[in-house]
C-alpha cells in the first residue's frame, strides 16, 4: 500500500510541475517584452517614448502593464490643440456634408420650380391662343342685318317710286332715314336720295358712312324717335280700337279692296282715329301696304308721313 501511495504521488507532482511549466513559459517572453520595453522606454526620446506608449497602450494585456505617457504642459496644450482641430475638422466636415445635402434639394426645388413655371407658361399660352381664335373668329362673323321690322319698312318704301317716297322720309328725323335706307338695296337707296334735298341726302350719308353695323342705325333712330316724342305736341287721344273683325279679316278685307279706294277711306279714318289706320296698315302684307302708302302720298302726304312715322315708332 505504501508503494501504491507512493506511486500515485509521483504521478501528481510531474502534473503540478508541468502546470507551472506552461505558465512560465507564457509568462516569462511578456515579461521579457514588458522589460525590454521599459528600458527601450528610458533610451528614447521623450516624444517617441509617449507615441510607443499610446500605441502599446491600446493592446489589450500589455497596455495594462505598461505606464501611461507623460507630457509636458507645451505637448498637452499641442494635444488639446489638435484634438480641437480634429473636432473642428470633423464638425466642419459634416457641416459640408449638410451643405451639400441642402444644395442638392435646393437644386431640385429650383428644377421643380422651373418645370411649374414652364407648364403655368404653356397654359397661359393656350388660353392667349384659345382668346386670339376667338377674337378672330368674331372678327370674322357677318353682322346681323336689320330687324324684320326694319326690312319690312325698307321695302315698303322701296316698292314706291322714288319721288314718293323721298317726301315721306324727309318728315322722318335722319337717324330713322339712315336706318330705313340703309336696308334698302344700292339702286334702291340712290334713287330716293336723288329726290331728297341736298341738306337730307348730305346729313343722311355721313349717318350711313359713320355707322358701325345696321344694328347701329337701329339703336340711333329709335332715341331719336323717343327724344322726337317727347319734344312734340301730344297727339290726340284716341279711343280703343277694339272692333269685331280680327286680323286676318282686316287683311283681306283691305288686301282685296284697290289701293286708291283703301286709301282714301284710311285717309278719312286717320282724321278721327290714327291708331285704326296703324291696325289696318299692319295687318296686310308689304305690297298691299307700299301700294296704299304710295296712293295716300299722292292725295294727302302730310297724313301719309304721320302715319309713317307711327308705324315706325311701333
Amino acid at each position: 500500500m505504501a508503494k501504491a501511495g507512493a506511486e500515485m504521488n509521483l504521478e501528481e507532482e510531474p502534473s503540478s510541475g508541468s502546470k507551472a511549466g506552461k505558465i512560465l513559459l507564457f509568462a516569462a517572453p511578456v515579461l521579457f517584452a514588458v522589460v525590454l520595453v521599459g528600458v527601450l522606454l528610458t533610451l528614447m526620446n521623450p516624444t517617441v517614448r509617449n507615441s510607443v506608449l499610446e500605441t502599446a497602450n491600446k493592446v489589450p494585456v500589455v497596455g495594462s502593464m505598461l505606464p501611461k505617457p507623460t507630457y509636458t504642459p507645451e505637448q498637452q496644450a499641442q494635444k488639446q490643440e489638435e484634438k480641437q482641430a480634429a473636432s473642428a475638422e470633423a464638425t466642419i466636415n459634416q457641416l459640408k456634408t449638410q451643405l451639400n445635402q441642402k444644395n442638392t434639394e435646393l437644386k431640385t426645388a429650383q428644377q421643380a420650380q422651373v418645370d411649374t413655371q414652364t407648364k403655368a407658361e404653356d397654359l397661359q399660352k393656350q388660353i392667349d391662343d384659345m382668346k386670339a381664335k376667338q377674337e378672330a373668329t368674331t372678327a370674322t362673323e357677318k353682322p346681323e342685318g336689320p330687324s324684320t321690322q326694319v326690312k319690312q319698312l325698307a321695302q315698303t318704301y322701296g316698292s314706291m317710286s322714288a319721288s314718293k317716297a323721298a317726301p315721306i322720309l324727309e318728315t322722318l328725323t335722319d337717324e330713322e332715314i339712315a336706318m330705313i335706307l340703309g336696308a334698302m338695296n344700292t339702286e334702291q337707296r340712290s334713287a330716293v336720295m336723288q329726290k331728297m334735298t341736298a341738306d337730307k341726302a348730305a346729313k343722311v350719308s355721313i349717318m350711313l358712312k359713320s355707322a358701325a353695323s345696321p344694328e347701329a342705325l337701329e339703336v340711333a333712330a329709335n332715341k331719336a324717335r323717343s327724344a322726337a316724342d317727347r319734344a312734340a305736341t301730344p297727339a290726340q287721344t284716341t279711343t280703343s280700337t277694339t272692333g269685331s273683325l280680327n286680323q286676318d279679316q282686316l287683311s283681306q278685307t283691305f288686301s282685296s279692296m284697290d289701293a286708291s279706294s283703301a286709301s282714301a277711306l284710311l285717309i278719312q279714318m286717320a282724321k278721327t282715329n290714327q291708331a285704326k289706320v296703324i291696325t289696318i296698315l299692319k295687318s296686310v302684307d308689304d305690297a298691299t301696304r307700299s301700294n296704299i302708302l304710295s296712293q295716300m302720298a299722292n292725295t294727302d302726304s302730310e297724313t301719309a308721313a304721320s302715319l309713317a312715322n307711327r308705324l315706325i315708332g311701333s
